[in-house]
């Protein structure tokens, strides 16, 4: 099965879904809160029943009865499903390729705007493929002519031009929805598809949410990093304030002591306040707070857009920069 958006390997407890979405009857609806989901569905196997019976209403709907915007984000979520994990077999070009050809074949909304629009599914197809689409000269420059303006003009190379071209644009935006603005103001034809079928801007957001927050081995690479300068930071203060010692420097080597205890202190207490409510999750933190290595848990949870878990007391990225903000208090 292409579309597998349920991990199989996970006790009820521990589950950890990227934001499910469960398809009420045919009207679009979409149901985002996890507890809920977890609460009426006990086994992982009614949840993935339930998920199949998803699939099963998002391909029956059609085109012309108007897809709105839970419907776009619910698609993106089943075409990116477990492709985003660092070893997942998912992410490879050719299941990605298979993805998308089952995406237009199965999908009757998809199998008729691909019909009405010969850019569209190469356009899906590049931005899925992360601007790595079929076709020569995916990566090219993009063209300003008319041909790119007009939406009845649009070709499947455009599509593939305009997918590279939404990539680009997602590196160098703070937002999806920031790339996708920007993106429609180089490409007013965009805008109009856009505004003609509401599913196309939560459609593609989605898919760019799920390639920004991906794992890769960059970021594990810059993660590790992190982690390495933190324990050869604390090695080199252990060193300076023993070197002082060794030099009869005694009061300068207690300020750094205080220093170091300070952070470690300070960091320890943080790490209770945010995550005091799981006391397995409190267990791990500290452990990778007193090995130093907790800065790169959370660079590694703020690239790959780590969703909370319902425990924590702030996201992430809020955590990273109050672990950030407490070294600078200390004077490390």
């Amino acid at each position: 099965m292409i579309f597998d958006p349920i991990p199989k390997k996970h006790k009820h407890q521990e589950w950890s879904f990227s934001k499910p979405t469960v398809i009420e009857g045919s009207t679009g609806a979409a149901i985002k809160n996890i507890s809920v989901l977890e609460d009426a569905l006990p086994t992982n196997r009614d949840y993935r029943t339930l998920n199949r019976m998803q699939m099963k209403f998002q391909n029956w709907r059609k085109l012309e009865n108007g897809l709105d915007e839970s419907d776009g984000e619910a698609m993106g979520e089943m075409l990116m499903a477990n492709s985003s994990g660092l070893l997942s077999k998912h992410r490879t070009r050719k299941m990605k390729e298979q993805r998308v050809k089952h995406f237009f074949e199965e999908f009757h909304a998809m199998k008729t705007m691909k019909n009405d629009y010969d850019f569209f599914e190469d356009l899906i197809e590049t931005i899925v493929m992360a601007g790595k689409g079929r076709g020569k000269g995916n990566g090219g420059s993009k063209r300003e002519g008319t041909s790119m303006q007009k939406l009845a003009l649009l070709s499947k190379k455009d599509g593939r031009e305009l997918g590279a071209s939404f990539v680009r644009t997602l590196g160098v935006t703070a937002t999806e929805d920031g790339a996708y603005r920007s993106w429609v103001q180089t490409f007013p034809a965009m805008g109009l598809l856009g505004e003609q079928h509401r599913f196309v801007r939560p459609l593609l957001t989605q898919i760019g949410k799920e390639i920004n927050g991906s794992e890769t081995w960059t970021k594990f690479l810059l993660a590790a990093g992190a982690s390495l300068a933190s324990m050869l930071d604390v090695a080199t203060d252990c060193y300076t304030i023993w070197y002082y010692r060794s030099l009869g420097l005694q009061d300068a080597a207690n300020l750094m002591t205080a220093f170091v205890a300070l952070s470690i202190g300070l960091q320890v207490m943080l790490v209770v306040a945010i995550h005091h409510k799981s006391k397995r999750r409190v267990l791990l933190e500290l452990l990778a707070t007193v090995t130093f290595t907790k800065q790169g848990f959370n660079f590694w949870r703020t690239y790959t857009n780590a969703t909370m878990r319902g425990h924590e007391l702030m996201p992430p990225v809020s955590e990273m920069m109050m672990f950030q903000v407490v070294e600078v208090f200390s004077g490390e």
